[in-house]
């Protein structure tokens, strides 16, 4: 007769069963995960290129900012170079239109160095988005026949959570509970195969009283690993 401790045990097995099959789901076989990282790659470069270009058209509007508020005080000194009244005036009013000028051609200077590096990443970008469908294609592709062969795969994943479903709803809900939480503190392992007197699982030996529970069939754990001991008992 299945004994609660029975019905944990297979649980166990189709839990970790289940556990390395979806486990393979995401695992990219080796003609998918050459042209994968190749795909990805192209993408992260593109994504950088167009940052570039961002950051460039944004400090090229900051100084085409300031180059026309410049032109404009520029313009202003000018008018006011005409209205002076002495040598003394005169000569600082030039002063002024002299740095101005200064800064109106570092920013002319600015705005043209600008985009040339707009120039040089908007065609490394062109080149590649030139190549990058027949990457897309390629891509696709692989990711399509690897997809399909794991068909096969996600029928026994959805055998697995049936059969997983079936034994949970025939166990006492405190047992499960129990198994639960024993497995989220070990690693998904909560319940393990005893050899001789000794717990699988951490190697504690089991004391006497508990391996007479355990030919029982009662709900033993182990008291070095709080993990539960189960006992293949023969059929009879």
């Amino acid at each position: 007769m299945s004994t609660d401790v029975d019905k944990l045990w297979d649980l166990q097995q189709v839990v970790s069963q289940l556990s390395d099959r979806e486990e393979q789901l995401n695992i990219k076989p080796d003609s998918f995960a050459a042209v994968d990282r190749e795909f990805q790659n192209a993408n992260e470069e593109m994504q950088e290129l167009e940052q570039s270009l961002e950051q460039i058209s944004k400090e090229r509007r900051s100084v085409d900012g300031e180059l026309q508020d410049q032109q404009e005080l520029l313009k202003k000194y000018q008018g006011q170079l005409m209205q002076v009244k002495n040598q003394q005036q005169y000569a600082a009013a030039w002063k002024e239109i002299d740095s101005t000028r200064k800064h109106v051609k570092e920013l002319e200077d600015s705005v043209l160095k600008s985009m040339a590096e707009a120039d040089a990443v908007q065609k490394q970008l062109d080149e590649r988005r030139g190549g990058f469908d027949d990457l897309k294609a390629r891509y696709d592709a692989a990711h399509a026949e690897w997809q399909s062969s794991l068909g096969e795969l996600r029928s026994e994943i959805e055998q697995l959570r049936k059969k997983q479903e079936q034994i949970e709803s025939g166990l006492p809900s405190n047992l499960l509970r129990e198994f639960r939480r024993v497995a989220r503190q070990r690693h998904g392992v909560a319940i393990v195969e005893t050899t001789g007197d000794t717990c699988t699982g951490c190697r504690t030996r089991i004391r006497p009283a508990l391996a007479q529970q355990l030919k029982r069939g009662e709900f033993v754990t182990c008291e070095g690993c709080s993990r539960i001991l189960y006992l293949e008992r023969s059929a009879s």
